[in-house]
C-alpha cells in the first residue's frame, strides 16, 4: 500500500464517491485523508466536481453523502480543539490536483454519467408540453385525440403517450374528442381531480382550484379523492372540493372558444352575453336587467363577434353599442 499521504488515484476516489470502492480501498481513503488537512480539501473539492455531473442520489439505494460527510470530518478532527465548523474554517493551501486530473479518471467519470443519463432517458420518457396565451390552438395528440386549448391553458403529455394509460395533465381549458381505444383508456389529470374515458367528447375547465367537466358524447368519469361520478351526455360537474360535486346541465357552447359555433335553444339573454364573453373573450354586458329573461333561438357558425352581436340585436330589437373594449346591449327604446 501506498503511503499515507502519496497522491490517489482519481478511479480510486471515483469509486470511493459512488460507493463502490472495497473495503482495503476505503480504509486506503481515509487513511489519505487523516494524513493531511489539505487532502480534506481536495477530496470535497473532488465531491463538488462528483454532484456537477449528476451522480448523487443516482443508485437505488441513495446514500446521504452529507451526512457521511460530516461524520467523516468530525471524526478526523475529534481530538483537535480547533472549530472546524464552516464559518471558522480558514482556507488551506491545496495541491491543485484538477487540472492534472488523468484521462482514464475522467473517461470513468464521462462513461458513469452517460450511463446513468441514457438510464433515466430510458426509464423517464420525454415530456411534451403544448401551450397558449393569448390565443386558441388545435392539436392532435400522438392516439389521435384531438385536443382545443382555450387561453393560457397547457397540456402536458409523455412522448408517443406509451403506457397502459393515455394519460396528459391539464391546466387551464380544453376540449377533448378522444380516439377510442378500450385497451388504453384516455386520463386527464387536472388541479387534483381525475377524468377518465375511452372515446368521447367534453370539456374540462380547470383554471383554478374548482374543475368543470361537461359531457357532449359518450362517458366519462370524474374522480377526485374517493368521490367518483359518471356523467353521460348532456351532464355536466362542478368539482368544488373533494366531497363537493355540484351537478349541472351541460353548456352546449362551452367549447365555442374553438369551434366558433354557438347554439342557442329558448336561451334566456343573460346567458347568450355569458357565452359570446367566454367564446370570444370580450365583454358583452346588458344594459338594463331586464334584458335578462328575453329568449334566443339562434345558430352561429364562425361569425365575428360584430357581425354576431349584430345579428342578435336586429332579431330581438336592441342596440349594440361599444363601450372601449366591451360591447353593452340595450333595448331598442334607449335609442
Amino acid at each position: 500500500m501506498k503511503a499515507p499521504d502519496s497522491p490517489l488515484p482519481d478511479d480510486l476516489l471515483a469509486r470511493y464517491l459512488a460507493s463502490t470502492a472495497t473495503r482495503e480501498e476505503i480504509e486506503r481513503v481515509q487513511a489519505w485523508l487523516h494524513a493531511a488537512p489539505e487532502n480534506l480539501t481536495e477530496l470535497k473539492g473532488y465531491r463538488k466536481l462528483w454532484e456537477r455531473s449528476g451522480m448523487t442520489g443516482s443508485q437505488q439505494a441513495p446514500i446521504n453523502t452529507d451526512a457521511a460527510w460530516e461524520k467523516m470530518r468530525a471524526r478526523m478532527y475529534e481530538n483537535d480543539t480547533v472549530d472546524v465548523s464552516e464559518k471558522t474554517v480558514k482556507p488551506l493551501p491545496v495541491r491543485r490536483r484538477f487540472p492534472l486530473l488523468s484521462w482514464a479518471a475522467a473517461v470513468a467519470l464521462l462513461a458513469v454519467a452517460l450511463g446513468w443519463f441514457y438510464f433515466y432517458k430510458m426509464q423517464s420518457p420525454l415530456m411534451v408540453a403544448i401551450e397558449t396565451q393569448e390565443n386558441t390552438r388545435v392539436a392532435t395528440l400522438p392516439d389521435g385525440t384531438k385536443v382545443f386549448l382555450n387561453y393560457n391553458s397547457t397540456l402536458t403529455f409523455p412522448e408517443g403517450l406509451a403506457g397502459n394509460t393515455r394519460t396528459v395533465s391539464l391546466e387551464g381549458e380544453a376540449f377533448f374528442d378522444v380516439a377510442p381505444d378500450a385497451a388504453h383508456p384516455f386520463v386527464i389529470e387536472a388541479n387534483g381531480t381525475e377524468i377518465r374515458v375511452v372515446g368521447t367528447s367534453f370539456n374540462v375547465k380547470a383554471y383554478d382550484k374548482a374543475v368543470r367537466v361537461d359531457v357532449k358524447s359518450g362517458k366519462v368519469e370524474v374522480r377526485k379523492a374517493l368521490k367518483v361520478m359518471e356523467l353521460l351526455p348532456g351532464e355536466g360537474v362542478a368539482v368544488e372540493s373533494d366531497t363537493v360535486f355540484r351537478t349541472l346541465s351541460a353548456n352546449p357552447n362551452v367549447a365555442a372558444y374553438g369551434t366558433r359555433i354557438f347554439d342557442f335553444n329558448g336561451t334566456p339573454l343573460a346567458e347568450v352575453a355569458e357565452s359570446l364573453s367566454q367564446g370570444f373573450h370580450a365583454e358583452i354586458k346588458l344594459a338594463d336587467d331586464r334584458l335578462a329573461d328575453l329568449r334566443l333561438t339562434a345558430r352561429y357558425e364562425r361569425e365575428s363577434l360584430d357581425a354576431t352581436l349584430a345579428l342578435i340585436a336586429e332579431t330581438m330589437n336592441l342596440r349594440v353599442r361599444k363601450q372601449g373594449d366591451s360591447y353593452l346591449l340595450e333595448g331598442a327604446a334607449a335609442q
